[in-house]
Parts: C-alpha cells; structure tokens; sequence
C-alpha cells in the first residue's frame, strides 16, 4: 500500500519548487565558498611579507575566519531564504483560506435565498388555501347566526 503522504509537505514542496527556493541556495553556497577563498587568498597575499613560521600561522587564520565567516553567512542566508519561504506559505495560506471563507459566504448567500424563497412560497400557498368568504356564504351564515323567527 503506498504512504499517503503529509499534504504540508506537499504544499512545501510546491511552493519551493515555484518559487526561486533552490536556486537561492545554490547562489548561497556559491557565495559562501567564494568568501572562504578570497579570505584564504587574503592571508596569503598578505603572508608573502612574513618569514616562513609566521607564514604559516596567518594561512591558518586566514583558513579559519574564511570558514567561520563563510559558515555564518551560509547559516544566515538560509534563515534569511527560510523566513521568505515560509512568508510565501503564509500568503497562500492566508488566500487559500479567504477563498474558502468567499465560498462559504456565498454558499449561506444561496442557502438564505433559497430559505427566503421557501417561505414566501408557502405563505402564498397558505393564503391561496384559506379562501375569502363570498357574498352567498356570508349570508348563509348571517342568516344561520340569527334566531329562528317564530309565527305567532
């Protein structure tokens, strides 16, 4: 039997790969590596001026605030790419649900009418049912009311 799987992320997974989600991480981590390598070439530019025991200690400073600064950026990129991910979530979301919040409105708006409608009906058929007394059945009436006439 196959796994139904979570429609949270399925709606993830759509919305990253409509939105510049993968290509933003790449360009991340292109960047990342870049900053890593010009801060290395730095320490060795600047190393070439030192004797050999102190070359050797500014390449290895220079490797490891290359890779720290690159690790926090990389980290700091991808909060920045998450937080604008999960903005977009929130925007269909929010119009997933007012669209559905419009069907409901306008489902109540049919049900009302529909509503109205009935009752109307039924007023018109209960009045139609109770005929208005003609002028014959009035008088057979009046003339039933009164006390019967004695001769005498």
């Amino acid at each position: 039997m196959k796994k139904k799987t979570n429609s949270g992320e399925e709606t993830l997974r759509s919305i990253r790969r409509n939105s510049a989600y993968h290509s933003s991480r790449i360009l991340s981590l292109f960047f990342t590596v870049v900053l890593v390598f010009s801060f290395i070439s730095i320490a060795y530019l600047i190393s070439l001026e030192f004797p050999k025991s102190e070359k050797a200690v500014i390449l290895l400073l220079g490797a490891l605030l290359g890779g720290l600064s690159g690790v926090s950026i990389f980290h700091f990129l991808h909060a920045h790419y998450d937080q604008s991910d999960a903005l977009i979530q929130v925007a269909k979301f929010q119009e997933r649900s007012l669209r559905r919040r419009n069907d409901a409105l306008s489902m109540v708006e049919k049900i009302r009418a529909e509503v109205e409608e009935d009752n109307q009906e039924e007023t018109e058929e209960s009045t139609k049912e109770i005929p208005e007394p003609n002028e014959k059945e009035r008088e057979t009436s009046s003339d039933l009311s009164e006390e019967p006439k004695s001769t005498g």
